[in-house]
């Protein structure tokens, strides 16, 4: 009883929509920030439980040469909360009944991706120069 048949077929027969790719990036840039601030506040509890005093933290958190990935997981949160909080401000005119209309939908979102690697680049540009 081995039949060579798909397991989701509905995959294979529906075209990727914008909104739709909108929304599923939506949820996981959302649970990445989740994480994120999980794994910051372990760390700032690690670091309070070495130094109990700002002076010392502040004094660590400057002197400590960071490897790229660190650097390289920082830029990339910064992208999520960006695209996240874009998209947040999206849904909150949808659900205020602005710009539903098909057009102005594809529109907003061509907006939206300019202005998340707008909002992203000028953080990292800040970032690497302030």
């Amino acid at each position: 009883m081995n039949i060579n048949r798909p397991l989701s077929p509905h995959l294979t027969i529906y075209k990727p929509q914008l909104t739709s790719t909108f929304s599923i990036l939506h949820r996981i840039s959302g649970a990445f920030l989740a994480t994120m601030v999980l794994f910051s506040l372990l760390f700032c509890l690690e670091i309070g439980l070495i130094s109990f005093t700002y002076g010392n933290f502040y004094q660590f958190s400057f002197s400590v040469n960071f490897p790229k990935f660190i650097l390289g997981l920082v830029n990339l949160t910064l992208l999520a909360l960006c695209y996240h909080m874009s998209n947040g401000v999206r849904h909150l005119w949808w659900d205020l009944g602005f710009f539903l209309e098909f057009s102005l939908i594809i529109r907003i979102s061509e907006f939206l991706a300019l202005c998340v690697a707008f909002l992203a680049l000028g953080k990292i540009i800040r970032r690497i120069y302030c």
